[in-house]
């Protein structure tokens, strides 16, 4: 995987991953929702949610353990084909957890996105754990 489509598109989905950070940093859980389609999937191991109003049942589990949290991105590919597109991304996240308590973590995304009436969307995110560097009290 590349970069490779049209640079429009490719700035268009860079501004998403963007948006993505953004919206958790500020917590922002209608701006996090926006950057999925209706039916979008996020996965990770063995579990998958599926459409919004899962997505924000898992978004509520997370935050029910973080009081802040840094999450930056840095984008590893995207090959848009269309109204379709893959894209891999780094995230480096680090947690503040509620009770004083510091988690970091790099993760990688591979992403799958659909161009939805001209807005580009996640339909499925899948995450993979990359390094953690343990709970830091």
């Amino acid at each position: 995987m590349a970069f490779e489509g049209p640079l429009e598109d490719r700035i268009a989905i860079r501004d998403l991953m963007g948006a993505y950070a953004d919206a958790t940093f500020r917590q922002d859980i209608a701006a996090w929702l926006a950057c999925f389609t209706e039916d979008g999937v996020r996965a990770q191991g063995t579990t998958e949610v599926r459409g919004k109003a899962e997505l924000r049942a898992m978004w509520d589990k997370v935050w029910s353990v973080l009081d802040r949290m840094a999450f930056f991105t840095e984008v590893g590919a995207i090959e848009v084909d269309g109204d379709r597109a893959t894209a891999r991304a780094w995230c480096r996240e680090i947690l503040l957890l509620k009770g004083g308590g510091i988690r970091k973590v790099v993760g990688v995304y591979d992403d799958l996105l659909v161009r939805q009436d001209g807005v580009w969307r996640f339909a499925r995110r899948t995450y993979r754990l990359f390094m953690d560097e343990g709970e830091r009290a």
